[in-house]
């Protein structure tokens, strides 16, 4: 039996939930699966769904209590003939679950980060995450970190599963490199070392410019960069934070890139100073290139990279620690060879895309077989 599976989320990327809609709505088998796709507007993951032949549909919403987005899942899955609907992030969870209610279809839903869940205690959340506990037919957390503050919420163990995001490892081999190098124009013997993450609050991106200032005068040959999406109002102090250090000619900002297996791939030393993290891709794409990395204990990346093994873990919103990780990086290269390779082995035996898919079709599977 073919069963129609509808996936959705409530914002439209580029960005780290966004990209496992993706990859799941176009990934899973196909001689048992058909995907069809709604999001709040004509965006990034929309052009990409439709692209690659997802039937994709926009349906939004002006307030958390509109009715008109779970209204709107409602009828597409009766048109639809959907089996079965997959949900990404707090406020779609809320809305699937009652569209999953009023049509009598099961609802899976995907927790991303500890972020989502800050206000808990507010009563907007409280309903909706009682809605979800009460309503989905399972709960997917994408790390333990995660799965932890959902059982401390009341959700109900049996529930609760834990699946790994994961990556196709071959997009990020190794490629020949110096195209970033001329375009960012580096002298020969320059050493990258950057973050890709969009600019937003979690993300510690001035911890990571703090860093780079307590390097800059001990590495004179180390350029510092950072690629994603820019948010413009959390962006110019950041901004204003590089002019302030002396950094203008040291620290770049790339925004968002389509090429980011390529910049990876050039970069020798990647940077996560986040300060809250579910399970990011970023990291296993840099595991997948094989790069030395310096990344924060911020929930999920410390189920992913072994501190002094595939990498070195500090503690968040810590630019000292950031700086001193990255400094161990710059004087013991072959170090940072080492751990680039355990890195991209560890990589391979647990955190692949095929990993991912496999769990989430068992997943479906049990599910709609059980009914």
């Amino acid at each position: 039996m073919k069963y129609t599976i509808l996936h959705t989320i409530e914002t439209a990327g580029p960005g780290g939930a966004e990209t496992v809609l993706l990859q799941l709505a176009t990934q899973l088998d196909p001689t048992r699966f058909r995907s069809i796709a709604v999001v709040p507007k004509d965006d990034w993951l929309y052009q990409q769904l439709c692209a690659a032949g997802v039937s994709t549909h926009i349906v939004n919403g002006r307030k958390w209590y509109d009715l008109r987005v779970p209204r709107g899942l409602a009828r597409l899955v009766r048109a639809e003939a959907v089996d079965l609907i997959h949900s990404h992030l707090p406020d779609q969870n809320f809305y699937s679950c009652l569209a999953g209610w009023w049509t009598g279809r099961p609802t899976v839903v995907t927790y991303h980060g500890a972020i989502e869940l800050r206000h808990a205690r507010e009563l907007r959340q409280a309903v909706k995450l009682r809605t979800v506990r009460s309503r989905a037919a399972a709960v997917v957390t994408v790390c333990d970190h995660v799965r932890s503050l959902l059982a401390e919420a009341g959700f109900p163990p049996e529930k609760l599963i834990r699946i790994y995001n994961g990556i196709a490892p071959e997009r990020f081999a190794p490629v020949s490199r110096g195209r970033l190098r001329q375009e960012l124009q580096c002298q020969n013997g320059e050493i990258l070392i950057g973050t890709v993450a969009n600019i937003r609050q979690s993300k510690g991106h001035e911890y990571f410019i703090r860093a780079a200032h307590r390097l800059a005068q001990r590495y004179p040959h180390a350029r510092f960069l950072a690629v994603g999406d820019v948010d413009s109002r959390l962006g110019a102090p950041l901004f204003r934070l590089v002019d302030e250090l002396g950094l203008r000619d040291r620290f770049f900002f790339l925004g968002f890139r389509a090429d980011v297996p390529r910049i990876l791939n050039e970069l020798d030393i990647f940077v996560l100073a986040s300060t809250s993290e579910g399970f990011p891709l970023v990291a296993l794409e840099a595991m997948a290139a094989g790069k030395p990395m310096v990344v924060t204990r911020s929930g999920g990346p410390q189920e992913a990279v072994e501190d002094g093994c595939t990498g070195f873990l500090v503690a968040p919103g810590n630019a000292d620690e950031l700086a001193d990780g990255i400094a161990r990086l710059l004087d013991h290269p072959e170090l940072g060879r080492s751990m680039g390779a355990a890195a991209r082995a560890k990589l391979y035996r647990e955190f692949t895309l095929d990993r991912m898919i496999h769990a989430y079709e068992e997943l479906y599977t049990r599910i709609l077989e059980s009914r």
